[in-house]
């Protein structure tokens, strides 16, 4: 393949490992704590070590753990809220596991709230049991990573790499064979050679205006996946949270739907509780059913969001059971337990991804997938309230067991295929290129054009816009993060549009209204090679 980065072998170091982890949230963590310990396992984390999707998620994560509730329940509403795409043995598999990962992440030293003598369970739209499980009320994400990084500096055969950008994957025939990097520390690319590699490294958040996700949240993983020949599948299922603070001019924060599950109310400009007039269950419906019938109220009130209100509530269990909302929305002078808080959609989880069996395997061989840059077929058209760290547990812990069981067949084996990467060259200085500019350019159209409600016309223009700039970059000799990303973001823009041009229908958290009905037959958009494969 033709390297995104130019690097000659013979200048740069080499590397090697077992397994190499990319990616260090929940399933990251949980991937490179399931390999053997003969194993070594080198784990890249793109920022800081804490910095991830899996970290900020505030909610908490479901699984069947009360007498009153069953498997069958949670695959059915799994099921359901996944628009008929869901992969039903996936769904049966992750959920079953469940229990089992839980308690293995207590067992690391994970603290979930507890009611008494047992463990606090909430519940979220899409839900009928009280099944999520939360930690220091609103940081379970957090509390989860701790305790996965707390165990794996406890492993003398894990090694980290922070601040480590992942550029591309190194190919043969062969399959996957590592990975090129650029390691801060050295200030220098490195090329990373592995038996086994799992990619763990997130979605792609940050290629919308309007967005939960930290600013890594560029999608790496399934550009570096797609340019290496592997399948990516169902891009165009990108789920808008319904509930993002919104504050004109400042940085956007997610508003747990664990809130609407704890009794909040949405309310229009007007103070009308209208989630009733879209859907019988009202706060407590899927999300991609919120999100719509937020936009709808929104240009219906012509106002640019509407509120969550949780002041019917106590304030002294408001302020206890949702810490982290409190705090933050404290910053913008709003209390929650007196205020409204203003909220609207902003993306927030990527159902599609890198194409992964029920092992996590990959199209590519040598290259696994686990968390929300693969496509498992849980997720299927939409997500379920608080699955999302449940898959990254079930998935990593697959992954990196059956990665590590590949490689010990090659236990002494290493070796090194020759490189051939013709240099890129270009008459386009980089100076010239304004990267924050393109950065923002591309994320507003994506907002405006490819969003929460889509329609042929405009997502034929984006396409044509994405073209353009990707044009403009692709000759280019970035060397920085701020270009890698900017690349990344623009394939995987192109993918999204791709696969929602192709999809001429209305189905889960892809809304297309030239196309307001599903087909009869659901199916999932394949992408290969340039090619659409439905």
């Amino acid at each position: 393949m033709r390297y995104l980065v130019p690097f000659h072998p013979n200048r740069h170091s080499h590397f090697f490992t077992d397994i190499l982890v990319i990616g260090g949230g929940a399933a990251g963590l949980r991937a490179a704590l399931a390999a053997s310990e003969t194993c070594d396992v080198l784990l890249l984390c793109k920022a800081g070590g804490l910095n991830s999707n899996s970290n900020q998620a505030q909610g908490g994560i479901a699984t069947v753990w009360d007498s009153t509730d069953t498997f069958e329940r949670h695959v059915e509403d799994t099921l359901t809220a996944g628009g008929e795409l869901c992969e039903r043995s996936i769904v049966e598999e992750v959920v079953h596991n469940g229990p089992e990962q839980i308690r293995e992440i207590i067992n690391y030293g994970a603290n979930f709230d507890k009611s008494g003598d047992c463990y606090a369970l909430s519940r979220e739209g899409g839900h009928r049991n009280d099944r999520i499980l939360h930690a220091q009320g609103d940081a379970t994400g957090k509390e989860i990573v701790r305790a996965l990084m707390d165990e794996v500096l406890r492993r003398p055969n894990i090694r980290i790499w922070e601040n480590t950008f992942s550029l591309d994957l190194l190919t043969d025939e062969s399959g996957c064979r590592g990975a090129i990097v650029y390691w801060k520390k050295r200030d220098e690319k490195e090329l990373i050679w592995a038996k086994q590699t799992i990619l763990a490294c997130g979605g792609f958040g940050q290629i919308y205006r309007e967005t939960t996700n930290p600013e890594i949240a560029t999608g790496d993983g399934v550009a570096m996946a797609y340019r290496a020949g592997a399948a990516v599948r169902d891009l165009e299922f990108v789920q808008f949270h319904p509930t993002v603070l919104y504050i004109a001019g400042s940085s956007r924060h997610l508003i747990t739907e664990a809130m609407r599950g704890e009794g909040a109310y949405l309310i229009d400009r007007k103070g009308y509780r209208f989630m009733n007039d879209y859907d019988a269950r009202g706060e407590l419906a899927p999300r991609d059913i919120v999100s719509k019938a937020i936009v709808a109220q929104m240009a219906k009130t012509n106002h640019p969001n509407v509120y969550l209100d949780l002041t019917h509530k106590p304030a002294d269990w408001i302020y206890k059971r949702f810490p982290g909302i409190a705090e933050t929305c404290r910053l913008f002078g709003i209390d929650i337990a007196k205020d409204r808080i203003p909220v609207r959609p902003g993306a927030h989880y990527a159902m599609g991804g890198v194409y992964a069996d029920k092992n996590g395997r990959t199209s590519l061989p040598g290259l696994w997938a686990a968390g929300e840059v693969a496509s498992t077929g849980l997720h299927g058209a939409n997500r379920l309230a608080s699955n999302s760290l449940l898959e990254a547990l079930v998935f990593g812990a697959a992954t990196g067991s059956l990665a590590s069981q590949f490689a010990m067949l090659r236990k002494n084996q290493f070796d090194v295929s020759p490189i051939s990467n013709p240099p890129i060259t270009s008459d386009r200085p980089i100076e010239q290129l304004d990267l924050n500019d393109m950065r923002n350019a591309l994320k507003s159209l994506m907002w405006r054009q490819v969003g929460v409600v889509r329609n042929g016309e405009q997502l034929a223009d984006a396409a044509w816009n994405v073209e353009k700039w990707a044009k403009t970059v692709e000759n280019c000799q970035f060397l920085s993060a701020e270009g890698w990303e900017l690349q990344n973001m623009l394939t995987v823009a192109a993918l999204i549009i791709k696969g929602a041009i192709n999809r001429e229908e209305s189905r889960g958290a892809h809304e297309r209204e030239d196309f307001p009905n599903a087909k009869e037959v659901a199916e999932h958009t394949v992408l290969v090679n340039e090619q659409v494969l439905l």
